[in-house]
């Protein structure tokens, strides 16, 4: 979810190989959203990196399109999305790709950063959208800019329409350790993604 949702600083989303078989741990409750963690080994590190994979589970009311559209949708990104300034989709003549450009304006300690994605929808059953999305380097479309963090990120999103206008949506997110003590990053990593979820959630049911 866009997404990358912002200020993923310090964890990381490995691939299936990678994952430990650490279960995740529900870390933040508000209603019917639950965030969840669990700690990992980053794939190829010698040595090995342990890093910090996130899970957000929530439901919201409308349809699993209307949840896709929001996470492509330019004009109403900042809405739901703290701190992002810049965002751009790069459409591709396959539909079921994309790309995404976005820059983010961090408060200090951390420095600004930003991200290249590439958005694929895998194969889903009836009533069920899957994305995943992992960094990409182009750039042509994305340079490296001096003074901004470029993140390295993996994830997905799962939508599942499990009632007539309701919806079930987990989505796991990712990004490279970049050296932030934990006790600095826990709080804000938690308190960003439900914030973030709330505001996704407000605009699909028309709250906003």
């Amino acid at each position: 979810m866009r997404i990358l949702f912002c200020l993923f600083v310090g964890f990381v989303y490995g691939n299936a190989e990678a994952q430990s078989k650490e279960e995740f741990e529900l870390v933040k409750k508000d209603g019917t959203i639950s965030v969840y963690e669990r700690w990992i080994t980053l794939p190829n590190t010698d040595p090995p990196v342990k890093a910090r994979e996130v899970k957000g589970e929530f439901y919201f009311r409308n349809t699993i399109y209307a949840g896709l559209h929001l996470i492509q949708n330019e004009e109403k990104i900042m809405q739901w999305q703290d701190h992002v300034s810049e965002f751009k989709v790069y459409k591709q003549r396959d539909t079921t790709t994309w790309l995404e450009y976005s820059y983010h304006d961090i408060p200090w300690p951390v420095s600004d950063q930003d991200h290249l994605l590439v958005y694929t929808m895998a194969a889903s059953g009836p009533g069920v959208i899957t994305l995943t999305f992992k960094s990409k380097v182009d750039d042509g479309i994305a340079p490296v800019r001096k003074g901004v963090t470029r993140m390295e990120l993996s994830g997905s999103w799962k939508l599942e329409q499990i009632a007539p206008g309701k919806v079930k949506a987990t989505y796991i997110i990712s990004s490279k350790p970049i050296g932030i003590p934990k006790f600095l990053t826990d709080p804000i990593i938690r308190s960003n993604i439900m914030t973030t979820i709330k505001e996704y959630i407000a605009l699909l049911e028309g709250k906003k």
